[in-house]
């Protein structure tokens, strides 16, 4: 028996709040036509692992560091990590734009 991804987002609603939420976010992406939109759009990626991958080094730096120390710190760091890989993906020198900006 196959059931169909509409049979299962118009159900009654689900116990759990949490799963509730869940079924209620996909059934509105749904009506939105987005679930699928990367079966129709081939410069959609079916996946985010490019968005994954561009966190990793700032994953990996935390957990090296152990964390920043401070608040301030941590959204320093966010804000240079931000600027470099914003110059790279415009094909920019990551230095001279932070050299840039402190001019």
């Amino acid at each position: 028996m196959q059931v169909s991804i509409n049979t299962l987002l118009n159900r009654a609603p689900l116990k759990s709040n949490s799963n509730e939420r869940l079924r209620l976010g996909i059934l509105k992406q749904d009506v939105l036509d987005r679930v699928w939109r990367f079966l129709k759009d081939r410069d959609i990626p079916p996946t985010n692992n490019a968005a994954e991958q561009s966190l990793r080094t700032v994953v990996m730096t935390r957990k090296v560091s152990q964390g920043s120390k401070t608040a301030a710190g941590a959204q320093t760091y966010m804000w240079i990590k931000f600027m470099v890989e914003t110059a790279r993906l415009r094909g920019q020198d990551p230095v001279a734009i932070l050299t840039g900006l402190m001019c």
